[in-house]
């Protein structure tokens, strides 16, 4: 046995560890654990429509695409369906909405004060209800005593077709079926009046 390794204590290791072998690993575990938490936090935030509740506009000059088209049952506001291209000659505020979600709640009684201020004039309030039961959308609307009319997006379509990314968001469609512009995140109820007013002037 040599020499030097008998003059070392028992228990202690000759060698000292090897930080830098360990050093990759424990970058690669807090990167995974980052991402975890990450993903934990921010999936939540997006379903409360947190990412959207300060809201911000996107305008958009006439001639751009249309609206996508779409037909879907009734929740409130009548019997039947909804046909968005059937409304052709008459402005349209589309809201995308759930009832998890509180900004969504927060600005019903402003789209429901537009509706009834506007409906003399032609303007339409149309709320679409996003990864919602039918149940619970239903409860929701009763409890906001609702008579704009509503319906669910069947199937996720509309969220892809119109590129939802948070919720609330509102789409402000002129008679001719074109998107004029587009708030993402809760609307309050002046803002929703300015441009309902440009939409019923163009």
């Amino acid at each position: 046995m040599d020499t030097a390794a008998k003059n070392i204590p028992q228990g202690i290791n000759p060698k000292p560890p090897n930080r830098a072998r360990w050093l990759p690993m424990t970058m690669v575990v807090a990167a995974f654990l980052g991402l975890g938490a990450l993903l934990a936090i921010g999936v939540p935030l997006l379903r409360n429509g947190v990412f959207g509740s300060s809201g911000s506009t996107i305008s958009q000059d006439l001639g751009l695409k249309s609206a996508p088209d779409f037909t879907v049952p009734l929740y409130s506001g009548g019997e039947g369906s909804f046909t968005l291209s059937e409304q052709k000659g008459h402005p349209v505020v589309l809201n995308f909405w759930a009832s998890w979600c509180p900004p969504c709640l927060a600005e019903f009684p402003a789209l429901q004060a537009a509706s009834d201020k506007y409906a003399g004039q032609g303007v339409i309030v149309f709320g679409a209800a996003v990864q919602d039961t039918e149940a619970e959308a239903k409860a929701f609307l009763q409890a906001q005593a609702t008579t704009f009319k509503t319906g669910p997006d069947l199937a996720g379509k509309l969220v892809l077709d119109y590129a939802i990314t948070g919720l609330p968001a509102t789409y402000f469609i002129t008679r001719d079926g074109h998107i004029y512009k587009k708030w993402v995140g809760q609307i309050d109820e002046e803002r929703l009046d300015t441009f309902i007013q440009e939409l019923l002037h163009l």
